[in-house]
């Protein structure tokens, strides 16, 4: 299996994700940040970007998360969103993170991530 990010990306049908996964997982190797839906979702309810495109977001993250973070903040956000903050109906009450998330239904008519109203 490839070990670099050029090589990996070179290869049918591999992006920069399932490429960072790979490179964590298979070879120890943090060469960005992974940006999967939890990732994606997380970010752009927090306002931590507005950006749609995981390799915008990725850039954008890149930017502001320090390198020696990056693995551990992905999978933070990962683990937070499938426990918590989930794509339907987050559980914005036991959010570590309500009192500054923009999207919060406790505070917000509107999901920053989808740009849809919170059904009620």
């Amino acid at each position: 299996v490839p070990d670099t990010m050029a090589e990996l990306t070179d290869l049918p049908g591999v992006g920069r994700k399932t490429a960072n996964v790979v490179l964590q997982h298979g070879h120890d190797v943090v060469e960005g940040i992974v940006v999967d839906t939890h990732v994606q979702r997380l970010t752009r309810r927090l306002g931590i970007t507005g950006k749609k495109r995981p390799e915008a977001i990725e850039q954008e993250l890149l930017d502001v998360i320090p390198e020696g973070e990056w693995q551990q903040f992905t999978h933070l956000l990962i683990s937070h969103g499938r426990a918590v903050c989930t794509a339907r109906n987050p559980s914005c009450a036991d959010c570590v993170l309500e009192d500054v998330c923009p999207s919060s239904k406790l505070d917000s008519e509107v999901d920053l991530a989808s740009g849809e109203p919170w059904s009620e």
